[in-house]
């Protein structure tokens, strides 16, 4: 028995020394900030202000919103000077969204352009931390490098305000440390949108990071599989409770029962086909994309396969 008792032990040891090597030796992977510099044009700062603010909505997550309004509206005074996301709205930890404005003390006006696309494509902050992510640079990695410096571009042209939206960020054990091995560097340009709607939409719902919200996640918060965009995340904001809808096909319980005109009207004006608004999601800056692009997303949406997943109704006060 002592025998086995150490044979276990020693089994132990070697799976806490893996862990250590793979997590904290092995993990994150950083590669240095590449040498790039973000363009000046007028043309490429127009293009990163649709990307940023419509696109990869990198100015919702890291804005102040209204959340007493449906549409994640943004607070036009505090448009990109970060936000905090509490514990307890049901994060791992609290969650500070750096403040991209140019401010050299609070923002990223003392960053190079390669740290800032590093960070958003690899998910690696300035000082060579794992950025968590709901910051979602795995998708981002798909960005081309023109369409991301034309981002960085967009964000230097933004007013400097000084704002430093809380604490650092703090996620709690163990996924502070499982986050650590999502980062990985993007070795070769990423390829271009796809050019037909369907291929366009169905990049415009990852650069959205639709699947973030709508994606059933497991008690791990862990997509699970078969139920991409199948719904039912919930989620507590200032209004109340509200769950993430099903927007598969599926013509009961998600989508397929909307006609084109009823999904662009959700782009447009976040109400669903009975006249219900929505809350959190960010129809606010939807509705800014061209019609092509709002019509690719639907035409991509009708592509998803139907998931029966029933999810309950919101709750706002």
């Amino acid at each position: 028995m002592k025998k086995v008792l150490i044979g276990i032990g020693g089994l132990l040891a070697l799976a806490i020394l893996a862990l250590v090597v793979k997590f904290f030796v092995l993990s994150p992977v950083v590669r240095a900030a590449p040498d790039v510099h973000a363009p000046t044009s007028a043309e490429a700062i127009a293009r990163g202000k649709y990307l940023a603010d419509h696109v990869a909505q990198c100015t919702t997550c890291h804005s102040t919103v209204d959340e007493k309004v449906p549409g994640d509206v943004v607070v036009e005074a505090k448009r990109g000077a970060g936000r905090m996301y509490p514990k307890e709205a049901g994060f791992p930890g609290n969650i500070r969204a750096l403040n991209l404005t140019p401010d050299k003390e609070t923002g990223i006006g003392s960053w190079t352009d390669g740290e800032v696309l590093r960070a958003m494509r690899e998910g690696i902050g300035r000082d060579g931390r794992a950025l968590f992510p709901l910051m979602p640079y795995q998708n981002f990695a798909n960005l081309t490098d023109e369409d991301a410096l034309a981002i960085i571009a967009y964000l230097r042209s933004l007013p400097a305000i000084k704002n430093d939206p809380g604490p650092a960020t703090q996620i709690d054990f163990p996924v502070s440390m499982f986050i650590r091995a999502a980062p990985k560097p993007v070795e070769a340009p990423p390829p271009p949108p796809p050019a037909d709607p369907v291929g366009r939409g169905l990049w415009l719902i990852q650069m959205e990071s639709c699947g973030m919200c709508h994606d059933t996640m497991d008690s791990r918060h862990q997509p699970i599989e078969g139920k991409h965009l199948a719904g039912g995340q919930e989620f507590k904001i200032a209004a109340g409770t509200v769950y993430a809808s099903n927007i598969t096909s599926d013509k009961s319980t998600g989508i397929g029962a909307y006609t084109d005109e009823e999904l662009l009207k959700v782009l447009n004006e976040g109400v669903t086909k009975n006249g219900r608004p929505l809350y959190l999601m960010p129809w606010a800056a939807l509705k800014g994309l061209t019609d092509d692009d709002k019509r690719a997303i639907v035409a991509a949406l009708r592509t998803i396969p139907p998931v029966n997943n029933t999810v309950p109704a919101s709750a706002i006060r």
